[in-house]
Protein backbone atom coordinates (compact mmCIF):
# COMPACT_ATOMS: atom_id res chain seq x y z
CA UNK A 1 0.00 0.00 0.00
CA UNK A 2 2.65 2.67 1.00
CA UNK A 3 4.17 1.92 -2.79
CA UNK A 4 0.63 2.42 -4.39
CA UNK A 5 0.69 5.35 -2.79
CA UNK A 6 3.73 6.93 -3.48
CA UNK A 7 3.49 5.72 -7.03
CA UNK A 8 -0.21 7.48 -7.37
CA UNK A 9 1.35 10.60 -5.83
CA UNK A 10 3.94 10.84 -8.09
CA UNK A 11 1.52 10.31 -10.81
CA UNK A 12 -0.74 13.25 -9.70
CA UNK A 13 2.27 15.63 -9.03
CA UNK A 14 3.95 15.06 -12.43
CA UNK A 15 0.59 15.17 -14.16
CA UNK A 16 -0.36 18.48 -12.53
CA UNK A 17 2.79 19.91 -13.03
CA UNK A 18 2.91 18.89 -16.73
CA UNK A 19 -0.29 20.36 -17.09
CA UNK A 20 0.38 23.59 -15.43
CA UNK A 21 3.18 24.11 -17.52
CA UNK A 22 1.43 22.80 -20.99
CA UNK A 23 -1.02 25.92 -20.02
CA UNK A 24 1.73 28.67 -18.94
CA UNK A 25 3.45 28.01 -22.59
CA UNK A 26 0.02 27.79 -24.38
CA UNK A 27 -0.94 31.57 -22.79
CA UNK A 28 2.45 32.36 -23.43
CA UNK A 29 2.10 31.59 -27.32
CA UNK A 30 -1.43 33.55 -27.39
CA UNK A 31 -0.18 36.37 -25.50
CA UNK A 32 3.34 36.65 -27.85
CA UNK A 33 1.60 40.11 -29.17
CA UNK A 34 0.88 41.36 -25.93
CA UNK A 35 4.40 40.42 -23.71
CA UNK A 36 6.92 40.76 -26.54
CA UNK A 37 7.62 43.22 -29.22
CA UNK A 38 5.08 45.03 -31.39
CA UNK A 39 5.44 46.57 -34.66
CA UNK A 40 4.90 50.26 -34.54
CA UNK A 41 5.11 53.75 -35.30
CA UNK A 42 6.59 56.64 -34.57
CA UNK A 43 5.50 60.21 -35.03
CA UNK A 44 7.49 63.31 -35.20
CA UNK A 45 6.43 66.42 -34.30
CA UNK A 46 7.64 70.04 -34.29
CA UNK A 47 6.90 72.90 -31.62
CA UNK A 48 5.82 76.05 -32.45
CA UNK A 49 5.97 79.61 -30.96
CA UNK A 50 4.20 82.42 -32.79
CA UNK A 51 7.69 84.27 -32.66
CA UNK A 52 9.81 81.21 -33.64
CA UNK A 53 11.52 81.06 -30.45
CA UNK A 54 12.55 78.08 -29.18
CA UNK A 55 9.19 76.93 -26.75
CA UNK A 56 10.14 76.60 -22.86
CA UNK A 57 10.32 73.37 -21.22
CA UNK A 58 7.83 74.01 -19.04
CA UNK A 59 5.38 73.99 -22.37
CA UNK A 60 6.58 71.42 -23.87
CA UNK A 61 6.30 68.88 -20.53
CA UNK A 62 2.85 70.16 -20.59
CA UNK A 63 2.03 69.37 -24.33
CA UNK A 64 3.44 65.86 -24.07
CA UNK A 65 -0.05 64.19 -22.03
CA UNK A 66 -2.62 66.29 -24.24
CA UNK A 67 -0.76 65.17 -27.28
CA UNK A 68 -0.70 61.83 -25.76
CA UNK A 69 -4.56 62.14 -25.08
CA UNK A 70 -5.16 63.93 -28.35
CA UNK A 71 -3.77 60.41 -29.91
CA UNK A 72 -5.73 58.14 -27.92
CA UNK A 73 -8.87 60.03 -28.81
CA UNK A 74 -8.45 58.68 -32.49
CA UNK A 75 -8.19 55.07 -31.08
CA UNK A 76 -4.23 54.41 -31.39
CA UNK A 77 -2.98 52.46 -28.68
CA UNK A 78 0.47 52.74 -26.20
CA UNK A 79 0.33 56.14 -27.31
CA UNK A 80 3.89 58.05 -25.51
CA UNK A 81 5.13 61.21 -26.15
CA UNK A 82 8.89 62.63 -25.36
CA UNK A 83 10.85 65.43 -26.10
CA UNK A 84 13.81 64.40 -27.82
CA UNK A 85 16.42 66.82 -29.63
CA UNK A 86 13.95 69.65 -29.72
CA UNK A 87 11.53 67.79 -31.45
CA UNK A 88 8.58 65.52 -29.64
CA UNK A 89 8.36 62.03 -30.49
CA UNK A 90 5.58 60.05 -29.71
CA UNK A 91 5.21 56.48 -30.26
CA UNK A 92 1.86 53.79 -31.03
CA UNK A 93 1.28 50.05 -31.16
CA UNK A 94 -0.52 50.37 -34.56
CA UNK A 95 0.71 50.26 -38.35
CA UNK A 96 -0.84 52.45 -41.08
CA UNK A 97 -1.63 55.51 -39.00
CA UNK A 98 -3.89 58.49 -40.53
CA UNK A 99 -1.42 61.09 -40.95
CA UNK A 100 -4.46 63.71 -42.25
CA UNK A 101 -6.24 62.54 -38.79
CA UNK A 102 -3.26 63.14 -36.71
CA UNK A 103 -2.79 66.28 -38.36
CA UNK A 104 -6.70 67.16 -37.90
CA UNK A 105 -6.07 66.90 -33.85
CA UNK A 106 -2.88 69.37 -34.01
CA UNK A 107 -5.34 72.02 -33.76
CA UNK A 108 -4.75 74.46 -30.57
CA UNK A 109 -8.29 73.35 -29.57
CA UNK A 110 -9.00 76.49 -27.54
CA UNK A 111 -12.86 76.30 -26.52
CA UNK A 112 -14.73 79.07 -25.44
CA UNK A 113 -18.40 80.07 -24.73
CA UNK A 114 -19.48 83.44 -25.46
CA UNK A 115 -22.73 85.19 -25.88
CA UNK A 116 -23.84 86.54 -28.98
CA UNK A 117 -23.88 90.56 -29.27
CA UNK A 118 -24.35 90.49 -33.10
CA UNK A 119 -24.75 88.38 -36.12
CA UNK A 120 -24.93 89.38 -39.76
CA UNK A 121 -24.13 87.20 -42.95
CA UNK A 122 -20.61 86.96 -44.21
CA UNK A 123 -20.16 88.49 -48.04
CA UNK A 124 -18.06 88.23 -50.94
CA UNK A 125 -15.19 90.08 -51.28
CA UNK A 126 -12.21 91.15 -51.74
CA UNK A 127 -9.89 93.39 -48.71
CA UNK A 128 -7.44 95.71 -50.18
CA UNK A 129 -3.98 94.46 -50.62
CA UNK A 130 -1.62 95.22 -48.14
CA UNK A 131 0.69 98.20 -49.43
CA UNK A 132 3.12 97.28 -46.76
CA UNK A 133 5.41 93.97 -46.70
CA UNK A 134 3.97 91.38 -44.94
CA UNK A 135 4.65 91.63 -41.15
CA UNK A 136 6.02 89.42 -38.54
CA UNK A 137 2.92 86.55 -37.51
CA UNK A 138 3.37 87.84 -33.74
CA UNK A 139 2.54 91.22 -35.25
CA UNK A 140 -0.25 90.08 -37.01
CA UNK A 141 -1.72 88.64 -34.06
CA UNK A 142 -1.61 91.73 -32.53
CA UNK A 143 -2.91 94.16 -35.31
CA UNK A 144 -6.19 91.33 -35.52
CA UNK A 145 -6.73 91.91 -31.45
CA UNK A 146 -6.76 95.11 -31.61
CA UNK A 147 -8.89 95.47 -34.30
CA UNK A 148 -11.04 92.55 -33.42
CA UNK A 149 -11.30 92.20 -29.79
CA UNK A 150 -11.62 96.30 -29.31
CA UNK A 151 -14.53 97.28 -27.18
CA UNK A 152 -15.03 100.49 -28.57
CA UNK A 153 -18.26 99.92 -30.40
CA UNK A 154 -17.79 102.05 -33.34
CA UNK A 155 -14.67 100.03 -34.30
CA UNK A 156 -16.45 97.18 -33.49
CA UNK A 157 -19.26 97.91 -36.83
CA UNK A 158 -16.41 98.14 -38.93
CA UNK A 159 -15.07 95.15 -37.57
CA UNK A 160 -17.77 93.45 -38.30
CA UNK A 161 -18.10 94.33 -41.75
CA UNK A 162 -14.52 93.90 -42.57
CA UNK A 163 -14.82 90.34 -41.39
CA UNK A 164 -17.88 89.57 -43.18
CA UNK A 165 -15.71 90.03 -46.45
CA UNK A 166 -13.27 87.35 -45.00
CA UNK A 167 -14.77 84.46 -43.65
CA UNK A 168 -13.21 81.83 -46.24
CA UNK A 169 -9.84 83.13 -45.35
CA UNK A 170 -7.54 81.12 -42.85
CA UNK A 171 -7.46 83.34 -39.71
CA UNK A 172 -4.31 84.27 -38.23
CA UNK A 173 -5.74 84.82 -34.47
CA UNK A 174 -6.97 81.27 -34.79
CA UNK A 175 -6.44 79.86 -30.79
CA UNK A 176 -5.09 83.23 -30.01
CA UNK A 177 -8.11 85.46 -28.94
CA UNK A 178 -8.36 86.82 -25.38
CA UNK A 179 -11.11 85.24 -23.66
CA UNK A 180 -11.89 88.35 -21.35
CA UNK A 181 -12.68 91.02 -24.23
CA UNK A 182 -14.68 90.54 -26.93
CA UNK A 183 -14.29 89.00 -30.40
CA UNK A 184 -15.35 89.71 -34.12
CA UNK A 185 -14.91 86.23 -36.06
CA UNK A 186 -16.67 83.92 -38.56
CA UNK A 187 -18.53 80.61 -38.26
CA UNK A 188 -16.61 77.69 -39.41
CA UNK A 189 -18.60 77.06 -42.21
CA UNK A 190 -18.21 80.88 -42.92
CA UNK A 191 -21.82 81.94 -43.71
CA UNK A 192 -21.54 84.03 -40.69
CA UNK A 193 -19.63 86.97 -38.76
CA UNK A 194 -20.41 87.43 -35.11
CA UNK A 195 -19.70 89.48 -32.51
CA UNK A 196 -19.53 88.04 -29.48
CA UNK A 197 -18.91 89.36 -25.46
CA UNK A 198 -16.18 87.97 -23.39
CA UNK A 199 -16.01 84.31 -22.74
CA UNK A 200 -18.05 82.83 -19.94
CA UNK A 201 -16.64 79.20 -19.25
CA UNK A 202 -13.50 77.67 -21.24
CA UNK A 203 -12.21 74.44 -22.26
CA UNK A 204 -10.57 74.30 -18.28
CA UNK A 205 -14.01 74.00 -17.48
CA UNK A 206 -15.00 70.61 -19.67
CA UNK A 207 -14.29 67.68 -17.86
CA UNK A 208 -15.03 65.35 -20.61
CA UNK A 209 -16.39 65.16 -23.91
CA UNK A 210 -17.83 62.25 -26.49
CA UNK A 211 -19.85 61.80 -29.91
CA UNK A 212 -21.96 60.22 -31.41
CA UNK A 213 -25.07 60.46 -33.88
CA UNK A 214 -28.32 62.15 -32.44
CA UNK A 215 -31.36 60.31 -33.70
CA UNK A 216 -33.72 62.68 -33.21
CA UNK A 217 -32.24 65.31 -35.24
CA UNK A 218 -30.18 62.94 -37.37
CA UNK A 219 -26.78 64.85 -37.28
CA UNK A 220 -23.83 64.09 -35.43
CA UNK A 221 -23.13 66.18 -31.68
CA UNK A 222 -20.73 66.67 -29.31
CA UNK A 223 -22.09 66.04 -25.81
CA UNK A 224 -19.85 68.05 -22.81
CA UNK A 225 -19.89 68.04 -19.38
CA UNK A 226 -18.75 70.54 -17.11
CA UNK A 227 -16.89 70.12 -14.21
CA UNK A 228 -18.69 71.34 -10.88
CA UNK A 229 -17.47 74.68 -11.07
CA UNK A 230 -18.15 74.96 -14.90
CA UNK A 231 -21.85 73.31 -14.32
CA UNK A 232 -22.82 75.81 -11.54
CA UNK A 233 -21.40 78.41 -14.01
CA UNK A 234 -23.89 77.19 -16.93
CA UNK A 235 -26.70 76.32 -14.79
CA UNK A 236 -26.74 80.13 -13.54
CA UNK A 237 -25.87 81.22 -17.17
CA UNK A 238 -28.50 79.38 -19.43
CA UNK A 239 -31.28 80.57 -16.59
CA UNK A 240 -30.62 84.42 -16.72
CA UNK A 241 -30.56 83.97 -20.55
CA UNK A 242 -33.17 81.90 -21.49
CA UNK A 243 -34.16 83.55 -25.49
CA UNK A 244 -30.12 84.52 -26.56
CA UNK A 245 -28.15 83.09 -28.75
CA UNK A 246 -24.50 81.53 -26.90
CA UNK A 247 -21.91 80.73 -29.37
CA UNK A 248 -19.11 77.91 -28.91
CA UNK A 249 -16.19 78.97 -30.65
CA UNK A 250 -13.32 76.72 -31.22
CA UNK A 251 -9.90 77.87 -32.27
CA UNK A 252 -11.73 81.86 -32.57
CA UNK A 253 -14.43 80.31 -34.73
CA UNK A 254 -17.53 79.51 -34.37
CA UNK A 255 -19.00 75.68 -34.77
CA UNK A 256 -22.38 76.35 -33.01
CA UNK A 257 -24.10 79.03 -31.66
CA UNK A 258 -27.77 77.88 -30.45
CA UNK A 259 -30.36 79.49 -28.28
CA UNK A 260 -31.10 79.01 -24.98
CA UNK A 261 -34.49 77.86 -24.59
CA UNK A 262 -34.48 76.68 -21.13
CA UNK A 263 -32.01 76.51 -17.89
CA UNK A 264 -29.72 74.07 -18.12
CA UNK A 265 -28.96 72.44 -14.86
CA UNK A 266 -26.77 69.31 -14.27
CA UNK A 267 -23.78 70.11 -16.26
CA UNK A 268 -24.17 68.81 -19.61
CA UNK A 269 -24.90 70.58 -22.96
CA UNK A 270 -24.11 69.98 -26.84
CA UNK A 271 -22.38 70.76 -29.60
CA UNK A 272 -24.31 70.87 -33.00
CA UNK A 273 -23.24 72.04 -36.08
CA UNK A 274 -22.08 70.56 -39.52
CA UNK A 275 -20.50 67.91 -38.31
CA UNK A 276 -19.11 64.29 -40.01
CA UNK A 277 -18.86 61.19 -38.05
CA UNK A 278 -15.03 61.98 -38.16
CA UNK A 279 -15.32 65.46 -37.20
CA UNK A 280 -17.35 65.06 -34.59
CA UNK A 281 -15.34 62.61 -33.01
CA UNK A 282 -11.64 64.49 -33.58
CA UNK A 283 -13.12 67.43 -31.64
CA UNK A 284 -14.75 65.28 -28.85
CA UNK A 285 -11.15 64.18 -28.36
CA UNK A 286 -9.48 67.78 -28.64
CA UNK A 287 -11.95 68.90 -26.14
CA UNK A 288 -10.87 65.77 -23.89
CA UNK A 289 -7.82 66.40 -23.58
CA UNK A 290 -7.76 70.28 -23.52
CA UNK A 291 -5.78 72.47 -25.00
CA UNK A 292 -2.52 72.55 -26.63
CA UNK A 293 0.28 74.26 -24.42
CA UNK A 294 2.02 74.72 -28.18
CA UNK A 295 0.83 74.29 -31.32
CA UNK A 296 2.76 71.19 -33.29
CA UNK A 297 3.32 70.30 -36.92
CA UNK A 298 3.76 66.35 -37.95
CA UNK A 299 6.72 65.95 -39.36
CA UNK A 300 7.71 62.84 -40.17
CA UNK A 301 5.33 59.15 -39.47
CA UNK A 302 7.66 55.73 -39.24
CA UNK A 303 7.29 52.07 -38.65
CA UNK A 304 9.21 51.26 -35.62
CA UNK A 305 9.46 48.22 -33.58
CA UNK A 306 8.18 48.74 -30.09
CA UNK A 307 9.05 47.09 -26.81
CA UNK A 308 6.60 45.53 -24.11
CA UNK A 309 5.39 48.53 -22.11
CA UNK A 310 7.19 48.34 -18.27
CA UNK A 311 3.75 47.60 -16.87
CA UNK A 312 3.45 44.57 -19.06
CA UNK A 313 6.76 43.12 -18.32
CA UNK A 314 5.73 43.83 -14.49
CA UNK A 315 2.99 42.35 -14.44
CA UNK A 316 4.28 39.26 -16.49
CA UNK A 317 6.70 38.80 -13.40
CA UNK A 318 3.95 38.67 -11.39
CA UNK A 319 1.67 36.06 -12.92
CA UNK A 320 4.88 34.00 -13.21
CA UNK A 321 5.49 34.42 -9.51
CA UNK A 322 2.19 33.57 -8.82
CA UNK A 323 1.70 30.86 -11.10
CA UNK A 324 4.83 28.99 -9.39
CA UNK A 325 3.43 29.85 -5.59
CA UNK A 326 -0.09 28.37 -7.21
CA UNK A 327 1.66 25.22 -8.72
CA UNK A 328 3.48 24.42 -5.30
CA UNK A 329 0.07 24.82 -3.34
CA UNK A 330 -1.14 22.61 -5.48
CA UNK A 331 1.10 19.88 -5.14
CA UNK A 332 1.28 20.17 -1.78
CA UNK A 333 -2.93 20.17 -1.70
CA UNK A 334 -2.87 17.41 -3.53
CA UNK A 335 0.12 15.55 -1.65
CA UNK A 336 -1.75 15.87 1.89
CA UNK A 337 -4.86 14.49 0.22
CA UNK A 338 -3.54 11.50 -1.42
CA UNK A 339 -1.51 10.63 1.95
CA UNK A 340 -4.75 10.80 3.68
CA UNK A 341 -6.93 9.17 2.35
CA UNK A 342 -6.47 5.91 2.50
CA UNK A 343 -5.61 6.01 6.03
CA UNK A 344 -9.26 7.43 6.27
CA UNK A 345 -10.61 4.39 4.32
CA UNK A 346 -9.08 1.63 6.22
CA UNK A 347 -10.52 3.39 9.72
CA UNK A 348 -14.08 3.36 8.39
CA UNK A 349 -13.81 -0.15 7.84
CA UNK A 350 -12.54 -1.32 11.11
CA UNK A 351 -14.91 -3.78 13.51
CA UNK A 352 -16.05 -2.00 16.62
CA UNK A 353 -14.04 -3.15 19.09
CA UNK A 354 -10.48 -2.22 17.76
Amino acid sequence: MPDQRSTAVKIVVVSLLALMLVGYLLAVFLTKDIWGERQGTRLTFTAQTPDGSAPSPDAVADTLPVLEGRLAGLGLTDTKAVAENGTIVATVANRNVDADAVREILKPGQLYIRPVIHAMPSKAGTPPPPTQPKATEPQRIADEKQLRQTTDQTVQILALQFQATRCGEDDVLAGHDDPNLPLVTCSADGQTVYLLNKSILGGADIAGATSGLDKQMGQYVVDMEFDDAGARTWADFTDANVGTQTAFTVDSRVVSAPEIRESIPGGRTQITGQFTADSAHELASVLSSGALPLPLSLDSSDPQTISAPTSFIVARVVVIVAGAVLAMLVVAAAVYLLRRKPDASESAIQPPGF
